[in-house]
């Protein structure tokens, strides 16, 4: 074996090998990766924000991630039984982001394509899945609770939902207020299904850079500036308000005290039976959250 080959990271990185290596298919790891891996472009471990999202979740277990687009956290191509859920299908996907600079190869079978329905009716199924991940896609939903308690239905008793979320002191939504319980509540009892003309207005009428980024460190100093005119706000909410049309936005602001909050309130408001139980906070322009289901448990 080579001195510098990382036999645990290897294990860790790709459990379908450590499954095989277990059964007695392969002696190791590095016999795995001296035969496949290498030629199949395996990695020996995984980026810190792969360790920070998986870190509470059971590997040999079947999983969803929702919106992984081209960068999964826990792709199929290294061993996860997980289920691809996306707003698009497969090959509109790689068109999409063709010329955009990613690889496109990253991005994996498309499983469910999700148009905005209920999630659990997408799937067909409820107490399914082990684990859940959605990376960057709860700013974007127009109704965070019902999400919420699409994925505590969906999630097996004890089941986690790893969450990794943009902190709005962060990126463009920097002159942008916290979202606090009152929307998130409007939003729920309208059973609100597109974002809303006013969302779409601050989105577009407040986005900004931090100097050429759009993203940044926190606590980075800068010259901000806006992105977009006011025209360009008040045209994109009239396509919403107007024409009917589904504009993507940064419906919610987080950051990660208000996010424990907001977890707090739904609970107390018995929308939801779903508690953190791991954080990692802001790295980047990003934090994690880490939410146990706890739907069903036994009673004491």
């Amino acid at each position: 074996m080579s001195k510098d080959f990382d036999e645990a990271n290897y294990l860790f990185a790709n459990p379908d090998v450590a499954n095989a290596v277990a059964t007695g298919a392969f002696k190791s790891g590095y016999e795995h990766y001296v035969k496949y891996g290498k030629a199949e472009g395996r990695m020996w471990g995984e980026s810190q924000r792969q360790k920070k999202a998986l870190s509470m979740l059971n590997r040999q277990g079947i999983g969803l991630e929702i919106g992984p687009s081209y960068s999964p956290i826990a792709p199929k191509r290294k061993g996860f039984n997980v289920h691809v859920v996306d707003h698009l299908n497969t090959d509109a996907l790689r068109k999409k982001y063709e010329g955009h600079g990613v690889n496109i190869d990253n991005i994996e079978d498309v499983d469910f394509v999700w148009n905005g329905q209920l999630l659990a009716e997408l799937i067909g199924q409820s107490a399914m899945y082990d684990w859940i991940i959605a990376s960057h896609v709860i700013e974007h939903v127009p109704d965070l609770i019902t999400f919420l308690q699409q994925c505590q239905k969906l999630l097996k008793r004890n089941g986690y939902l790893s969450l990794i979320i943009p902190d709005k002191r962060t990126c463009f939504d920097y002159f942008n207020p916290i979202s606090y319980t009152g929307a998130f509540l409007d939003a729920y009892y309208e059973k609100r299904i597109k974002p809303s003309p006013g969302q779409v207005f601050d989105h577009f009428s407040n986005a900004c850079k931090n100097g050429e980024n759009i993203a940044w460190e926190l606590g980075r100093e800068g010259k901000y500036k806006l992105v977009h005119d006011v025209k360009e706000a008040m045209d994109m909410m009239r396509k919403s308000r107007d024409d009917g049309e589904y504009v993507d936005t940064h419906c919610w602001k987080y950051t990660p005290d208000s996010f424990r909050l907001l977890i707090s309130d739904f609970n107390a408001l018995d929308l939801l039976d779903m508690h953190i139980v791991k954080e990692f906070d802001v790295d980047g322009c990003e934090f994690y959250m880490t939410i146990r289901s706890w739907q069903g448990r036994d009673s004491t």
